[in-house]
């Protein structure tokens, strides 16, 4: 024999982004969250010690910090290039 109970379950409805506010749920043909995320957990010996950040931003905010990045890189490292194989800021495509 079984017994049942019922559950109330949270589940995300819509992200907005963080930088924004505009929403990063697309609701056309099915409903989809497009958006990136940046974490960070700063440890002991940094200025933010224990600080833990959790930001889900949009594709168009996500281009502007992204290419904030690269124009701070190419200041910092010109006239070099990227030191290593695989630079994250070209991004890789997952579609085959």
């Amino acid at each position: 024999m079984r017994s049942f109970q019922s559950k109330e379950i949270k589940v995300v409805d819509k992200i907005y982004c963080d930088m924004c506010g505009q929403s990063c749920t697309i609701t056309e043909p099915c409903i989809e969250h497009e958006y990136a995320k940046i974490e960070a957990t700063w440890g002991y010996f940094s200025n933010q010690d224990g600080t833990q950040y959790d930001i889900e931003i949009c594709e168009n905010c996500f281009n502007e910090v992204l290419s904030f990045i690269k124009d701070k890189r190419r200041l910092n490292l010109e006239p070099f290039k990227y030191p290593y194989d695989k630079d994250p800021l070209k991004g890789q495509s997952s579609i085959l």
